[in-house]
């Protein structure tokens, strides 16, 4: 299902998975597997905006590729997408075409792999992607866009939202003064580049010469604030069911930079 929210935030979807660019009590990283569609969304977007097309198949390697649009990618925290009931917060720049193009191709993701979820994005370039948005109509869950930008290309969607004050669609014609609705204030992670900390580094490396995991008390012990740093860059995950540091996809790409 696809919906479009013109001017501010509207009650949320109802869904036992929820993933927003506003503030929840969790957050993840947008680490995950593409499905076919997922790696088209990017191939589409790279050329429309004149890039070298893009065949990911994980949304990682968009932190490693070449192209000029790759270096706003680079703001996105690839670590692993956390899963199960709640809502998270992902961390992502709401800026186009990136949060659309990774919220659609996360709803492809969650249709091949989840019951019930719901995908939340900002983004005033839908008009130019409203074929891609089509694709997310079937999908098994919600996809919505939240947008300032009203376009008669809205009747794409299977459910559009007025959120403003005293606005109808009369009063867009005639450009009608309104109050916007309110949005949230989205978290921007620094973008991941070159690990330049040698504490870092080293806990990678010894990370993959152990075959991807060490224990937790003992990558502390070792290498005590390096630890930290590394989760909130999103080079390794802290699973704390098994008391062990973990290194992700994004971790594996920055030991060959």
């Amino acid at each position: 299902m696809l919906e479009i929210v013109i001017g501010g935030l509207a009650e949320p979807p109802e869904a036992k998975i929820r993933y927003t660019f506003c503030q929840a009590e969790r957050t993840t990283g947008l680490g995950f597997d593409l499905t076919p569609e997922g790696s088209l969304v990017f191939t589409t977007v790279f050329l429309r905006n004149n890039n070298p097309p893009l065949y990911p198949r994980h949304t990682a390697e968009l932190a490693q590729c070449n192209a000029p649009l790759c270096s706003l990618f680079r703001y996105v925290d690839y670590g692993e997408l956390q899963t199960g009931e709640g809502v998270f917060q992902y961390r992502s720049p709401p800026v186009d075409p990136v949060l659309l193009a990774m919220g659609l191709a996360l709803a492809f993701h969650l249709d091949a792999s989840a019951e019930g979820w719901a995908v939340e994005v900002y983004t005033d370039a839908w008009p130019m992607y409203t074929d891609l948005l089509a694709m997310a109509k079937p999908l098994s869950g919600t996809l919505r866009v939240y947008t300032s930008v009203y376009d008669p290309k809205a009747a794409v969607a299977d459910r559009v939202v007025l959120a403003v004050q005293g606005l109808s669609y009369e009063g867009l014609a005639m450009k009608k003064a309104w109050a916007g609705g309110r949005l949230c204030r989205p978290y921007t992670p620094p973008p991941i580049t070159e690990v330049e900390d040698p504490d870092v580094k080293e806990l990678l490396r010894t990370l993959w010469e152990a075959g991807g995991f060490l224990s937790l008390k003992y990558a502390q012990e070792k290498y005590g604030q390096a630890v930290v740093k590394a989760s909130q860059l999103g080079l390794v995950r802290l699973d704390a069911l098994t008391l062990t540091v973990r290194l992700t996809d994004l971790g594996i790409r920055a030991l060959s930079i």
